[in-house]
């Protein structure tokens, strides 16, 4: 009897430590395909505020940047940041700014939104867009908080995993709520991310950095630059594909397109950085 005790506590024990070890493994898989960027937003438990949101998305776009960014590429990207800070930093008669006082109207929402695995960095996309009005922008183009344009938003309502709300309402309703815009939105820069991050190979910092620009741009155009990039024996990074970029647009000033997307990382960066000192 004590024998076949004895038997079953090491069997017990044997099956506890296989549980432990199995778990411990799944662990350590789970810290291994977590993005870094994580250690910089969920390193501290901060409560949550207008300063502590503010800084969060301002050192995860440092974060991306300082990852990226070398070389003529680095350089190029300072210059043009340089360049549209005014148009970031302007204040009206008021005293006021259009950037913050977006961050600080859409503070009520994305405090607690659902980021889905996404930086909160995606955050400064309506802030440029539409400095978070519903009902800004043409509706037959872009319009509404992330100024989607209808075309965008039909292929997204025909996929089957979207919300049965975001499928079933009506498109100008959907881009001019907050809730049901971003949800858009959201599967509009998974699909960007998705492909620069696992299709294509990139670092995280380059995925994140070309999925704003696709958002921008296009990710036709975005893929089109990079594929010349390779073609021409450069490396493929976001750093050379900005370079390039800056240079076509040098070739090409009248292009508003170009001039757009070579502006639109770098303005992202100054609402960052801007409403990170003012809050």
């Amino acid at each position: 009897m004590l024998q076949r005790k004895n038997s079953f506590l090491h069997f017990y024990r044997r099956i506890l430590t296989l549980l432990f070890t199995c778990a411990v493994l799944a662990g350590a898989a789970q810290a291994a395909s977590e993005p870094e960027w994580h250690k910089v937003a969920y390193k501290t438990q901060a409560k949550p505020s207008l300063k502590n949101l503010a800084n969060k998305q301002y050192e995860l776009f440092r974060f991306f940047l300082d990852n990226s960014l070398q070389g003529a590429g680095k350089k190029d990207f300072l210059h043009v940041a340089k360049q549209v800070k005014n148009n970031i930093t302007w204040r009206d008669e008021h005293g006021k700014n259009a950037y913050n006082e977006a961050f600080r109207r859409s503070y009520s929402f994305v405090q607690s939104t659902d980021l889905k695995g996404m930086p909160d960095t995606i955050l400064l996309i309506p802030y440029i867009e539409s400095q978070w009005h519903g009902k800004k922008g043409e509706k037959s183009g872009d319009y509404g908080y992330w100024q989607l344009i209808p075309e965008v938003i039909k292929e997204i309502q025909t996929l089957d995993y979207v919300p049965v709300s975001v499928r079933e309402t009506d498109i100008d309703t959907l881009r001019e709520n907050a809730t049901l815009s971003t949800e858009a939105a959201q599967v509009h820069l998974h699909r960007y991310h998705f492909y620069f991050a696992n299709v294509a190979k990139f670092s995280e910092s380059d995925a994140w950095l070309l999925t704003f620009t696709s958002f921008n741009w296009g990710a036709g155009n975005v893929k089109r630059m990079i594929a010349d990039l390779q073609a021409d024996g450069i490396e493929a990074n976001f750093s050379n594909f900005y370079h390039r970029l800056y240079a076509t647009h040098k070739i090409r000033p009248d292009d508003k397109s170009l001039e757009a997307a070579v502006e639109y990382v770098p303005s992202l960066w100054n609402i960052a950085q801007l409403i990170n000192s003012a809050n």
